[in-house]
């Protein structure tokens, strides 16, 4: 028993807990509030967007990939869905999620393809994606919301779990968007955990030519990984829509950096391989409970772009000097030919 409780401590996500327990313990001495169950749900109901994109985000990471593009897929997902919807008044949401999916999985085909097929880097493959996408949505709306949606979108956004009424009137209770966070997360983890495919890309990640001595096709897994990234974004971007009951073509300029911040402040490594779901969740959770605490300390928005990122380059630069050492620490062997005379 002693001994499994010593390799739990040794386990990446047991110091992302004790990080996180940290950051819940300054928020709550800034601001007792920040414990209510009412503030509580508004941190899960406003950074599932995040959770869900970072999920998508892990995977491509896991193979040694990034993809800078997913703020302009988020946007253009909520831009094309938003414009149907308030042109046609079309409310039928399990349509709107699929279509919103496989949008998000066209484009990440188109990356996954540029990067595996093409040899792309994936951080020049990615950003002239979303510099295109961008540059598509200026054109498209000139920079005007899209307003109007069916009120059908607009009420699931509000839908409560497990509603009771508030301390200062209405209801509270688990948002919607937390069972979609958990559906994201519970599909993603069977796929890492359960699926041959899953475990190919961790393989992958972690040693891309002796992934490809094994018989792995590295480019399908990778086409793969963008794709899956650009699903899990199209169900970001419904799930933002239902929660804004509005499009701003520009409100996910610069997004990329807080998805790839959340799943770095998981564990999971730049260089692929190493990652989980357990540890994106408590990426999310801790980037969320970051930027909440320093709201309510009333800390300038500047400041907290500053802290953040401050944060992040700790957490890698912690992660990059521990890698260092135990490859320091591994015995190298020198192998000597049959018949060398050695």
């Amino acid at each position: 028993m002693n001994e499994r409780i010593k390799q739990t401590l040794k386990a990446k996500e047991a110091s992302i807990v004790i990080m996180l327990l940290v950051v819940m313990l300054f928020a709550w001495v800034m601001n007792a509030a920040f414990f209510s169950f009412e503030n509580q749900m508004d941190v899960i109901k406003s950074n599932a967007v995040l959770g869900i994109a970072s999920l998508g985000m892990l995977v491509v990471i896991l193979t040694g990939g990034i993809d800078v593009s997913i703020g302009g897929q988020l946007a253009l997902v909520t831009v094309l869905t938003g414009q149907l919807m308030a042109d046609t008044g079309f409310d039928n949401l399990i349509v709107i999620y699929l279509l919103g999916i496989a949008i998000g999985g066209v484009i990440g085909l188109i990356n996954g393809l540029m990067i595996s097929r093409l040899n792309l880097p994936p951080i020049i493959a990615t950003l002239g994606m979303n510099t295109i996408i961008n540059g598509f949505l200026k054109f498209y709306t000139n920079g005007a919301w899209i307003n109007q949606l069916p009120q059908k979108i607009n009420d699931f956004g509000m839908v409560k779990l497990f509603s009771v009424p508030g301390a200062v009137g209405g209801a509270v209770g688990f948002p919607i968007q937390f069972l979609l966070f958990a559906a994201a997360m519970l599909i993603t983890w069977f796929l890492l955990k359960w699926t041959k495919l899953g475990r190919s890309i961790m393989a992958m990640g972690g040693n891309r030519v002796s992934a490809e001595r094994i018989g792995l096709n590295n480019k399908n897994l990778t086409t793969f990984a963008y794709v899956f990234s650009g699903m899990m974004a199209g169900f970001a971007a419904i799930t933002f829509t239902s929660i804004m009951k509005s499009v701003d073509p520009n409100a996910f300029i610069g997004y990329e950096m807080n998805v790839i911040g959340a799943v770095v402040l998981g564990g999971a490594l730049l260089s692929g391989g190493s990652g989980s779901v357990l540890g994106t969740f408590l990426g999310v959770t801790m980037f969320a409970y970051i930027s909440n605490g320093l709201t309510l300390a009333k800390i300038s928005t500047y400041w907290q772009s500053i802290i953040v990122g401050s944060i992040i380059l700790l957490v890698v630069s912690f992660d990059m000097i521990k890698l260092r050492r135990e490859a320091r620490r591994m015995t190298k062997v020198d192998i000597v030919p049959i018949g060398s005379g050695r």
